[in-house]
């Protein structure tokens, strides 16, 4: 039987960091409040404007801020909107503690859509 050429072989996926999920998430979750496949409840407004607010001098969002939001948000957060708000926190508060090299732009994207999030009313996309 011959030998299986190199091309043949299935390729592995190249392991993607945190830091680029991240941005991936963000950018999701702000294209779908655009077109309206979500909209975030008053809890997740509430912990948009306190991270906002929080990152409003140096316009970072830090890993004690994000603590402080993920634990202001509790338990209900998991569960508010399918999770997806309460994953993006969690996933960000994992980049501000990691030594990649491209947190800061992640974690820009992720401030970006806060800011997007907080200035959203109840029913608005």
């Amino acid at each position: 039987m011959p030998e299986p050429l190199a091309a043949d072989a299935p390729v592995a996926p190249a392991p993607v960091s945190s830091s680029a999920l991240l941005a991936e998430l963000a950018t999701a979750l702000e294209q779908d409040a655009v077109t309206g496949a979500w909209a975030p409840t008053a809890l997740e407004r509430s912990l948009a404007r306190h991270l906002v607010i929080g990152s409003a001098g140096d316009l970072q969002l830090t890993a004690a801020l994000l603590r402080s939001a993920l634990w202001e948000g509790s338990a209900a957060l998991a569960h508010e909107n399918g999770g997806r708000f309460g994953s993006l926190l969690g996933l960000s508060f994992t980049v501000a503690e990691s030594s990649e090299p491209d947190r800061a732009g992640a974690l820009t994207r992720v401030r970006d859509v806060m800011e997007r999030v907080h200035a959203l009313g109840p029913g608005e996309v």
